[in-house]
């Protein structure tokens, strides 16, 4: 994950978990603190990756339905810090750093999250448990170990060199419909996963869609996602940053996975025209009364079923709104997209990204041990 110094994360824009989870069943946090994680370890943590994962594997999975299976290949001897080496940083936030990594001897490239030990342990394992089922989705981005030191927890993941979907609006501007077509179907097909294993991301913005060298984009950044909300489940938690957030989640009026598809129409208008489609202010109280009470600045040069699009997405009233109710994969925008080719990655990207260069530098990151 990249994030941007001008994203509204960076400037203080990103709402934090302040409010009590108010989800029935919502288990109770603990904090991460000293050697241990409340008497867990992180191998611990696997072995309860693996139960759980086999307790609630979809119904999907088990029958057989035709969904790619994506291998992620595992580096060797994985789970000690002293065999990576460390290059750069790939990213910050509240919860610690994203590093570019190798493992020693080799050019294997991972980038590794280091979350620091303040992180509750149900987010980390609901963030770990994650990583685990991305596997089976060839746009959500993958895992492949986790270990810890003792001041921190380190999730290990897939290098994404071509970077990210918001590097790629700033350097090319507004992308054209066929490049807004192929990385929205393919937004489609990861959030769909998501969603039918009982996951919502909350946290889908341009700095966690990740290119693929070959051009394929990956949903990542998983430290705010929510297990368990199948059918009329709500949350009430102040969760993601503001531009992104839908009307629903400013409200406190309970939320479920359309919130995801609100995020998701934010980022189809600045893939369209490179802004959001509400008030860009730096206050808050514009931000929120812009998304609660007013309608989206659609912009007016884009293909009527584009707009279209745009338009069922922006639903106020998360029932009706496009992806929750009714068949987004059915819109006639997507009319022309063959689903189980691009399922299967057998449409080739509109362009391949220039990967970033691994630098021959190596940090000496002792603070980490």
């Amino acid at each position: 994950m990249v994030r941007s110094k001008n994203s509204p994360e960076s400037r203080g824009l990103t709402r934090k978990r302040t409010i009590k989870e108010k989800t029935e069943g919502a288990p109770k946090k603990t904090k991460l603190m000293g050697n241990n994680m409340e008497e867990k370890s992180l191998r611990q943590v696997e072995q309860e990756v693996l139960k759980r994962e086999r307790e609630r594997e979809p119904a999907e999975g088990r029958s057989g339905a035709s969904r790619p299976c994506v291998e992620a290949q595992m580096p060797k001897n994985p789970k000690n810090i002293t065999n990576y080496k460390f290059h750069k940083e790939l990213g910050k936030g509240s919860f610690g750093k994203v590093m570019l990594a190798s493992l020693n001897n080799c050019r294997d490239q991972v980038a590794i999250k280091v979350i620091r030990k303040t992180t509750s342990v149900e987010d980390i394992l609901t963030e770990a448990r994650t990583l685990r089922i991305t596997g089976a989705c060839p746009f959500l981005c993958h895992g492949y170990g986790a270990f810890q030191t003792q001041m921190h927890a380190f999730l290990i993941m897939e290098f994404m060199s071509g970077g990210t979907l918001e590097q790629l609006i700033n350097k090319r501007g507004c992308l054209n419909r066929d490049i807004i077509q192929f990385y929205s179907a393919e937004m489609i097909i990861g959030l769909q996963y998501l969603h039918s294993c009982g996951i919502v991301h909350r946290d889908l913005k341009p700095p966690n869609i990740l290119l693929s060298a070959e051009g394929h984009i990956k949903i990542s950044d998983f430290g705010l996602a929510v297990e368990g909300i199948f059918g009329n489940k709500k949350m009430y938690d102040l969760v993601g940053s503001y531009h992104y957030m839908a009307p629903e989640i400013h409200l406190m009026s309970g939320y479920g996975a359309g919130v995801d598809w609100w995020a998701f129409a934010i980022i189809l208008c600045q893939m369209a025209a490179r802004r959001s489609p509400f008030h860009e202010g730096l206050t808050l109280l514009n931000i929120i009364e812009s998304v609660t009470l007013k309608q989206p600045s659609i912009p007016e040069d884009i293909s009527p079923d584009l707009k279209s699009l745009m338009q069922e997405l922006f639903e106020k009233n998360p029932d009706k709104r496009l992806g929750t109710s009714g068949d987004i994969r059915k819109h006639p925008f997507y009319r022309s997209v063959d689903w189980a080719a691009l399922e299967n990655r057998k449409i080739p990207p509109p362009f391949k990204p220039q990967s970033q260069v691994l630098s021959p530098s190596v940090l000496w990151l002792e603070v980490y041990s």
